[in-house]
């Protein structure tokens, strides 16, 4: 029957055993990510708007953000815990339940007096949705036979992108109208709805280590996982300039440099890039199952060289702005998606330690961001707009041939523990 949106029995999931799985719609496992979207846009956006308009000084403002953010860059050395005792369903409601209700908590007591108490309780959901994501993740890591990984790649990003857009614009346009301590009740039962989704996923396996083996078992494993020709070969593209794709954290800061209004800017960073890399994003998650990921990696980039070429040796215009932003934005989104679905195929169906491999590859490119950003801004500090998008385009073009020489010596199109035929829709 088509339409029930569902796959028959997967082979293949277990260590030696069959399994009879169903599958969920690439739409519907993809949103499983919604929740993490949602709290990490609110710190992104929605925060420091929240922060200024209780009169906090700015530099005060940046600290907080700061540190509420930086989970997202040491949160994977908590992952391996993901990977031992319960079931990732367990960690997903558990860490979804505490993100949920520190968001809440920090909402209630949200003022310029109680900044610090504010700060540890944001500080301890946003560690709290970094773990759920990796746990969600782990969890896709389990089931999806290789023909969906791109698709559901591409709905994740949709799913992170759409979280945090719709979940600042609420709280945003709501401030004025709602008390705080509503706002996040709101965002901490969105949340927790969110999660709801798991429901249609197949039952996760346990975990074959024991809480007390997350430094000894668990962590031989993963080096083991980690360190074979495919993996090594993924770190080296996660950790190359080719996929930082750090011009999308600089386009708002941009509008001096085109003579492009402040309203256009915003119009254009804001909805435009969300939309436009939504679209990237559904387009390379589709070309991500049918062509090797990694090359569809490294043509995105190639794709984003091109724009940053464009944009340094062009005229600033404001429609050179505007299509510039746009188009950087949209393969942006082809690269996010290929970068995912290239994740969960070096990790595959089997890995008793998935959730921890894919903290490891988010925090490998998550490095690349950083340090490109930094690049970008010293070619703007020292030669202006021209030098911020030649040292972007050209930093990725050097370690483009390379990279591809190394892609097709070790990584194939298809994991090894993929089902061997694809399922048929019922």
């Amino acid at each position: 029957m088509q339409g029930s949106g569902f796959l028959p029995e997967m082979n293949g999931l277990g260590e030696g055993t069959d399994v009879k799985t169903r599958v969920p719609p690439a739409w519907l496992a993809g949103m499983v990510i919604f929740p993490f979207g949602l709290v990490v846009g609110f710190t992104i956006t929605a925060l420091p708007f929240l922060l200024t308009r209780q009169g906090i000084p700015l530099d005060r403002v940046a600290e907080t953000s700061a540190i509420v953010m930086s989970p997202t860059f040491w949160g994977w050395t908590l992952c391996p815990v993901l990977d031992t005792g319960l079931t990732r369903r367990a960690y997903c409601w558990l860490t979804a339940t505490v993100a949920a209700v520190c968001l809440a908590l920090a909402l209630g007591v949200f003022s310029p007096g109680r900044l610090a108490l504010t700060t540890a309780l944001l500080l301890m959901g946003e560690l709290a949705i970094v773990m759920y994501g990796n746990a969600a993740n782990g969890w896709l890591a389990e089931f999806l036979p290789d023909h969906m990984r791109g698709s559901v790649s591409g709905w994740t990003n949709v799913a992170n992108l759409g979280g945090g857009a719709l979940g600042s614009l609420a709280v945003m346009s709501l401030a004025s109208y709602f008390k705080l301590q509503w706002l996040g009740v709101g965002l901490a039962a969105v949340i927790v709805l969110g999660v709801l989704v798991t429901l249609a996923f197949p039952e996760p396996r346990r975990s074959s280590f024991t809480f007390i083996q997350v430094f000894t078992d668990a962590r031989r494993t993963t080096w083991k996982a980690c360190t074979t020709r495919e993996c090594l070969t993924g770190f080296a593209l996660f950790l190359a300039p080719v996929g930082a794709a750090a011009g999308i954290n600089l386009f708002s800061g941009l509008g001096q440099d085109f003579r492009t209004s402040p309203h256009v800017v915003v119009l254009v960073t804001g909805a435009g890039c969300a939309v436009a890399s939504a679209i990237g994003a559904l387009a390379g998650g589709y070309a991500a199952d049918r062509v090797n990921r990694g090359y569809l990696y490294l043509s995105a980039a190639a794709g984003i060289v091109a724009v940053s070429l464009a944009l340094a040796l062009t005229g600033h215009t404001e429609a050179a702005f505007i299509a510039g932003a746009l188009i950087y934005n949209a393969f942006t989104g082809v690269v996010y998606a290929a970068f995912n679905a290239l994740g969960f195929q070096l990790v595959g169906n089997k890995s008793a330690v998935a959730s921890t491999q894919l903290a490891l590859f988010t925090a490998a490119i998550n490095a690349a961001v950083v340090y490109m950003t930094w690049a970008d801004g010293q070619g703007y500090k020292h030669f202006g707009v021209q030098g911020l998008f030649l040292v972007d385009a050209l930093a990725s073009a050097v370690a483009l041939l390379p990279l591809l020489l190394l892609v097709k010596k070790g990584l194939p199109k298809v994991s090894e523990d993929a089902p061997a035929e694809a399922a048929l829709r019922v």
